[in-house]
């Protein structure tokens, strides 16, 4: 039965991944640099992509883990077969395989995972807020140029800054994550160009770097190995 809920999910998070693919000129600019980028164009050979996940919640309290992406079967269309490894132990998540891929999967399962527990925490429709994801993707968000750490050095990102929910006119309905925070760090430089995906949910009508939260959840690169 969670596999086929997770499953469901998944086909509504392809069928707007293919809607984007055939996006018009003018779409934009965060939706086309996550769901229409080739960010798996420098995987030149099959490997392991290693990201590392972290919670602080006022709800669950705090929890590490791990999520891996297999990268195989590299053609030269750009085009890459992946396999996830999301979380582990009695969290692991069913994720099917993800072949024929040029982008970088790792935040979409991510929104999924999101969406789950926005629906568990709520109560609410997890189609809704995705509903409200989509349309903040359609909408554009908030860019800034950034730089990360990759192999002792600094190399230059982009982030994208989305809220969601924060216009919703229902919003009364999940005032607590009324104003939650969705963080995607982008950079050329490392393999797949995924390096962080973070939500943040602030405490108080607004959050800024150093404030406090009531929960962050952050998925971030950590490394590449070669199979």
């Amino acid at each position: 039965m969670l596999k086929m809920r997770f499953s469901l999910i998944s086909a509504f998070f392809m069928m707007f991944m293919s809607m984007s693919a055939n996006a018009v000129t003018g779409f934009s600019e965060v939706n086309n640099e996550l769901f229409d980028k080739a960010h798996l164009k420098n995987i030149l050979e099959p490997g392991t992509l290693h990201y590392s996940y972290k919670k602080q919640s006022f709800v669950d309290g705090q929890r590490e883990d791990t999520i891996d992406m297999v990268v195989t079967n590299i053609r030269n269309t750009g085009r890459r077969d992946t396999h996830f490894e999301f979380f582990t132990d009695e969290f692991k998540r069913p994720y099917e395989d993800r072949n024929d891929q040029q982008g970088n999967g790792v935040f979409v399962l991510f929104l999924q995972f999101d969406i789950h527990e926005m629906q568990r925490l709520t109560g609410g429709d997890w189609a809704y807020f995705q509903r409200k994801i989509r349309w903040a993707f359609a909408a554009g968000a908030d860019k800034k140029e950034v730089e990360i750490d990759y192999q002792g050095k600094k190399v230059k990102a982009v982030q994208y800054v989305i809220q969601p929910y924060i216009n919703d006119p229902k919003n009364e309905r999940y005032s607590l994550y009324a104003g939650k925070y969705y963080i995607f760090t982008l950079s050329e430089d490392i393999p797949g160009e995924v390096y962080q995906v973070r939500t943040i949910v602030p405490d108080g009508k607004t959050w800024q770097e150093g404030d406090q939260f009531l929960t962050e959840e952050v998925v971030t690169f950590t490394g590449y190995d070669p199979l």
